[in-house]
């Protein structure tokens, strides 16, 4: 784990130091040490290079970039101590720098070049929609209110009873025939959808953390509020304005579905292709014995039985 990590941090470092040596753009600087400045464009450039899903969170969150940039500046620092002492000249270290590099460019050519020709024609997402379009399926969903009241962790029980009495008489005051979005932006601890009259969106199983509130939830017909529910963040009145039942997908509704799975086999494909023939070319050979200490398709000692 220790060494994935070290890898990994050697790879980023790799990548902010080759997005700078290609020149000083006219872009704000984001950090520095003594001997070292990170750019707005490095720091970008650093964060296209990784997977989808982990532009996303940077892009989404100003911490994780602002935390990002603290790694990245740290690390160099630590870097800099090391390479005056030497540190970076020794055998062993350069050995394993090699290897970091070596990790590093067949990765990025496995995906940025290899993967990137495979393709996914129109037919082949028709094909796949009639024979599987039967199995694809849109869940089950509700559009969705609550009134929350909410309990910390820490609360002692007798004030959590009277967090639990304060939701029966928001209840009681429904009960009666008070307006349910009119109460949610009066007394709902839920700021954000508090605002909105209670509403959550559109739900679909498994899309909230509380498996309690789900289950209140989906157990409503269109129109109907629950009873207090409670969840490990407090106590809720939930009321379901719509509810649409699980049906088939249209092939239109499936399309990215298809064409993303169709994709991920065809660029998996490409690349198990790429390497067996790679593989091959170099006349690569493993010597089982010597690594395992057992001969292939037995054990050490097999001879001596």
């Amino acid at each position: 784990m220790f060494l994935k990590s070290v890898i990994s941090s050697t790879i980023i470092l790799i990548t902010v130091l080759l997005g700078c040596a290609r020149g000083e753009e006219i872009n704000p600087l984001v950090g520095k040490t003594t001997d070292f400045m990170l750019r707005s464009a490095d720091l970008e450039r650093l964060i296209s290079g990784q997977a989808p899903e982990t532009q996303k969170k940077f892009q989404n969150d100003p911490e994780q970039r602002l935390n990002l940039v603290r790694q990245l500046l740290t690390q160099k620092a630590i870097v800099a101590k090391a390479r005056k002492e030497g540190f970076d000249k020794k055998p062993d270290v350069k050995e394993q720098l090699s290897y970091v590099i070596d990790e590093f460019i067949a990765r990025e050519y496995l995906y940025k070049v290899v993967a990137a020709t495979a393709t996914t024609r129109e037919e082949d997402l028709k094909k796949y929609f009639k024979e599987k379009g039967k199995t694809l399926l849109i869940p089950e969903q509700i559009r969705v209110r609550h009134i929350f009241f909410e309990v910390a962790k820490d609360l002692k029980p007798d004030e959590r009873n009277k967090v639990l009495s304060r939701a029966e008489a928001t209840l009681q005051r429904l009960k009666k025939g008070e307006d349910f979005a009119k109460l949610a932006r009066e007394v709902s601890e839920d700021t954000d959808s508090g605002k909105q009259g209670g509403e959550l969106g559109t739900l679909s199983p498994g899309s909230t953390s509380s498996e309690d509130f789900e289950k209140a939830a989906f157990s409503l017909k269109a129109g109907e509020m629950s009873a207090v529910v409670s969840s490990p963040y407090g106590y809720h009145i939930i009321r379901v304005d719509e509810r649409t039942e699980k049906r088939a997908a249209t092939f239109e509704e499936s399309r990215e579905y298809i064409r993303a799975n169709l994709q991920r086999e065809a660029e998996r494909i490409k690349v198990q292709e790429f390497i067996d023939q790679a593989t091959k070319e170099a006349g690569l050979e493993l010597f089982t014995e010597k690594i395992t200490g057992k001969a292939e398709g037995g054990s050490k000692n097999d001879d001596k039985k």
